[in-house]
This record gives C-alpha cells, sequence and structure tokens, in this order.
C-alpha cells in the first residue's frame, strides 16, 4: 500500500488482521507495537540470509534488498514524523511515494548486507522517538488530517510486518 493512498477505516487504516501479512490493526498497545515492530526488524536478516537479495520475491515485486531498503525508509521518515509530533507539530508531515524514493536512492544499487545495518539502526533512532513522542499531540497530514504518535507506530509496525512478509514470500513457505 502506497504512503499516497489514503487507508480505509474509521480511524484512517484497515481493521481486523492484514490478510497478507498477519498484522493485527485492533492491537492499541503502543509498547507492544514498537516491539512488534522492533522484533520483526531483528527478523529480517535471518530470513534474508536465506534468499537470493537481488532477485524478486515474485514475478513483478521487488527484490528482498530493496524491500529492506525500503523499511529502513519507512522508519527513517516514521522517526522524523515522530519527531515533528515532538518538536513542532504544528508544521505537519508531508506524504512520499515509495516508487520516487526507490529510484532516487537506487535501491537495487545498495548492499543488502549494508540495508540490514541501516535497518537496525533505522529502528533504535525510530523506537527512541516513539517512545519520546507526546500521545496526546498530533500533527498535520494531507491526507489523514492529522495523525498522532499512536498512527505512525502502528502504521510503520504494519509496514515492517508486512515487508518482512513481501520477503518470506520468496521462500515459497
Amino acid at each position: 500500500m502506497s504512503e499516497g493512498q489514503p487507508l480505509p477505516g474509521a480511524r484512517g487504516h484497515p481493521e481486523g488482521t492484514c490478510p497478507e501479512c498477519g498484522f493485527d490493526w485492533d492491537e492499541t498497545g503502543f509498547e507492544l507495537l514498537v516491539g512488534q515492530c522492533v522484533l520483526n526488524v531483528a527478523v529480517f536478516g535471518g530470513v534474508l540470509s536465506t534468499v537470493d537479495p537481488s532477485v524478486a520475491v515474485e514475478p513483478g515485486l521487488w527484490s528482498g534488498s530493496r524491500y529492506v531498503w525500503h523499511t529502513v525508509d519507512v522508519l527513517r521518515f516514521g522517526t522524523e514524523r515522530l519527531w515533528t509530533i515532538s518538536a513542532d507539530p504544528s508544521f505537519g508531515v508531508p506524504t512520499w511515494d515509495e516508487n520516487v524514493i526507490a529510484e532516487v536512492r537506487s535501491y537495487d544499487q545498495l548492499s543488502p548486507i549494508v540495508g540490514l545495518i541501516a535497518l537496525i539502526a533505522a529502528a533504535d533512532a525510530w523506537s527512541t522517538a516513539a517512545f519520546e513522542a507526546p500521545h496526546d499531540v498530533s500533527t498535520p497530514h494531507a491526507e489523514s488530517g492529522a495523525i498522532g504518535a499512536f498512527d505512525v507506530v502502528q502504521r510503520n509496525a504494519h509496514e515492517v510486518c508486512h515487508h518482512l512478509w513481501d520477503v518470506r514470500r520468496a521462500l515459497g513457505d
């Protein structure tokens, strides 16, 4: 699902369980969502070591390496959104297009091993920003109206879970 696409549901996101990756959109525990996200980041290395990171996980989809680098950017942008909520919430945050970012950053030319190092660093900065962000503040978002720390954490936790699932598809499980 593109960052630029509005999400369905009463709170701006799907409800229930993601039919693909199994993420529980009804989970409301902030700390649990942060923990799930960090745990899924830790699993990425093991999964990536069992596939060819340069080959598309399925025809027409991205490679494992691309998914790792995209997930790095998801968490880096998430960190910046959490900092905006903490430091300058009146400013707001923009939408972004993952395909444009992938092309500009040349994901296919980036090392998947360095991607895993960057993913761990991004998750560390993200979790720190998540725990420091106020829970009673929101910032303007062009498509969601406004987003708070919970919205950012939930969306990012789903993205990490979903992209780990994406890479696992290459295993044929």
